[in-house]
């Protein structure tokens, strides 16, 4: 895999390694699970019923242990997150031509190398204020939207302890806000990186059911969870994978017994 034509010159395409995808993937992976933590934990202190609302996200999966529901509140926002990374603009409507972080105009034909190190060079929160209308505020926005909606987020927060401090729910308000930009920060800069790939890195996901492959697949439990009798399948995804020309980044999955999926 290369650089893509442009006039960044040939000193940066050792930023587009297959080592400093990996990289990047693990920063937002990081992002991701900070902010599915802070989300478990204020649903919790919301009085939600977690294993209902994990029931809710993937039904019917036997997990291993009980606390293991809190993957599917991983696969809920890392899916979610990620869907239309296979589009060139993540799916935003108008994006043929939208301001970036500078607030100037950019069309299809740019590079997309550069806007990741532009975006790298700036605060994620003073984009949001400074460019609201940039395609990374789009973003935010809508993924915020799709995976945040004024239900879940009045629940959350409007059924913390009513003795607890304002100044406290507003700090919880602010850390849950800024915990959210930065891992849509981290999977927005992925997303410019494997467009600045050429071919372009390739995304993919595991239908639930499916036999385990070790090509494809890791266990997101990184561990035999079952008797050797029977074969793993898989229960839902957690992190999508990705195709980088030849190499393989596997899917993680959460894994359950095929006794699981067995005819009646």
């Amino acid at each position: 895999s290369g650089l893509k034509e442009g006039n960044l010159g040939s000193g940066l395409e050792v930023l587009l390694t297959i080592r400093v995808f990996e990289a990047m993937l693990g920063d937002s992976l990081h992002s991701l699970r900070c902010f599915v933590k802070l989300l478990i934990d204020l649903m919790r202190r919301a009085g939600w019923d977690l294993e209902e609302a994990a029931n809710s996200v993937h039904p019917q999966v036997n997990y291993a242990k009980k606390g293991h529901f809190r993957y599917a509140f991983l696969s809920y926002i890392c899916l979610g997150m990620c869907q239309n990374f296979d589009k060139p603009h993540f799916g935003l409507h108008g994006s043929e031509a939208m301001c970036n972080e500078n607030g100037t105009i950019e069309n299809n034909n740019n590079s997309y190398l550069r806007q990741l190190i532009e975006h790298v060079a700036s605060n994620p929160m003073e984009i949001l204020s400074k460019n609201p209308k940039c395609e990374f505020s789009q973003f935010c926005e809508k993924k915020y939207e799709e995976l945040i909606h004024p239900t879940m987020e009045s629940s959350i927060f409007s059924g913390l302890d009513r003795k607890e401090k304002v100044l406290d729910s507003w700090k919880s308000l602010t850390v849950f806000y800024e915990s959210f930009v930065r891992m849509a920060s981290s999977i927005w800069l992925l997303h410019k990186l494997a467009y600045s790939f050429n071919p372009t890195v390739e995304i993919f996901q595991v239908e639930k059911g499916v036999e385990f492959s070790i090509v494809y697949m890791e266990d997101v439990l990184r561990k035999p969870s079952f008797p050797r009798k029977t074969r793993p399948r898989v229960g839902f995804t957690v992190v999508p994978g990705f195709r980088i020309g030849k190499t393989i980044i596997q899917s993680q999955v959460y894994l359950t017994d095929s006794e699981t999926y067995s005819v009646a």
